[in-house]
């Protein structure tokens, strides 16, 4: 029994009901199976293999299952263009560390942060650096979870222009921009329920002998010389070093300082040295006070998290230390985080635009046609979206990743 190739869309559109069916009509608790001559008598051990199905698992899956309507002068024939097709798709490889993977896997921080661009970027990079980068994978070793992640970073990549968008229509902007957040957040929700139902079912019978796919496959991937550097200046952050952002501005001069010693370059290293200890000097005796230095927006509450808007992370900030008694505490310039640095920057690049905000509709309150007030209105949000979309991302993988 011989399958047209004008049916291919049709085995592909089986295979993804095969997905879906594995994962609803797959119970995951013990199971016995009859011997009656059938698919029934594929041996189901009591204690069930969990995970996610493989693209291969689900083609056998469904292979199995029509296997038992097959006549049995055909099997054969059927079987062989079951292992031809199996053959044809393990044949097809990618650049694994090229697609996304499970925050889960990468670490700590991504998997708590569980922003699919932060997970990609520190994924990518520690890829690059190992070089993982270059080897390739079977598609026959994807998972359906390994899908529902391309779609899940789709939508992280989609969310951007499209708060972007919704944050330019004029009056109704400022609630447009949340509610299209929380829209993509709940798509996102969703995605992270089904792949934990999936990874939680039994997996399919299958009457098939798993594939041979022999070693791995290296593929050179030719990489700008600026990535591999940067790629190589960092490292997966884990328990044994301590991530960009939470570095302090004395660990940063002693690095620096380290490094250039450790070059060639034709520095007077008295005279650098003697920089670095005056500057060590001044940090650690001037102090500053302890309001300007942020907390993270998840230890603030879900709606400062959820709003991650400068000012109204400065205001909790300051609510939650006049209510641990720490207003008036300073700290030396020398404890100062990167974090910390960083996100005074954003706070006056917010400041910024709040009050450039303001001031358009104080325009528009003096009698200024909207003619001219939406314009700058519009000119204002593109000219801040790079800080406003881009500061979550960068502050994540500064949360990451550590100094090499």
């Amino acid at each position: 029994m011989r399958i047209p190739r004008l049916l291919a869309p049709l085995l592909g559109a089986l295979t993804l009901t095969c997905v879906l069916g594995t994962a609803t009509l797959v119970p995951a608790a013990p199971a016995h199976a009859e011997t009656t001559g059938t698919l029934a008598a594929t041996p189901i051990s009591d204690g069930c293999e969990t995970g996610a199905p493989s693209f291969d698992a689900v083609v056998t899956a469904a292979a199995t299952a029509l296997r038992g309507q097959v006549p049995a002068t055909q099997l054969t024939a059927f079987d062989q263009q079951v292992s031809d097709f199996r053959e044809r798709i393990a044949a097809i490889r990618v650049h694994r560390d090229g697609l996304p993977v499970d925050p889960a896997v990468v670490g700590a921080r991504p998997d708590f942060l569980d922003d699919p661009i932060v997970t990609y970027v520190v994924n990518g990079l520690d890829a690059v650096r190992t070089g993982r980068i270059h080897s390739t994978l079977s598609v026959s070793q994807l998972t359906v979870n390994d899908a529902l992640e391309i779609f899940v970073l789709a939508t992280r990549i989609v969310k951007i222009p499209a708060q972007l968008t919704a944050s330019l229509v004029p009056s109704v902007g400022i609630l447009l921009k949340p509610i299209t957040g929380a829209l993509f957040n709940g798509v996102k929700s969703m995605t992270r329920a089904l792949q934990n139902h999936i990874a939680a079912q039994c997996a399919a019978p299958s009457a098939y002998a798993p594939l041979d796919l022999g070693a791995p496959v290296f593929e050179k991937v030719d990489l700008p010389a600026p990535l591999v550097d940067l790629a190589n200046s960092l490292v997966n952050a884990n328990e044994s070093c301590t991530p960009l952002a939470d570095l302090r501005t004395r660990e940063l001069i002693e690095r620096t300082r380290a490094y250039l010693n450790a070059t060639d370059l034709p520095l007077d290293r008295a005279a650098m040295n003697a920089g670095a200890d005056s500057l060590q000097a001044f940090l650690a005796g001037n102090r500053v006070t302890e309001l300007l230095l942020l907390r993270r927006t998840e230890e603030l509450g879900p709606l400062v998290g959820a709003a991650d808007y400068g000012p109204i992370t400065l205001l909790a900030n300051l609510g939650f230390s006049v209510y641990e008694g720490k207003a008036l505490n300073t700290v030396p310039l020398s404890e100062i985080q990167v974090e910390n640095a960083f996100d005074l920057a954003i706070l006056s690049l917010d400041v910024t635009s709040l009050l450039l905000s303001l001031g358009n509709m104080a325009l528009g309150f003096t009698g200024v046609a909207s003619a001219v007030t939406t314009p700058l209105s519009i000119v204002q949000t593109l000219a801040f979206a790079p800080t406003t979309y881009g500061a979550p991302i960068i502050r994540g993988v500064l949360q990451s990743m550590c100094a090499a």
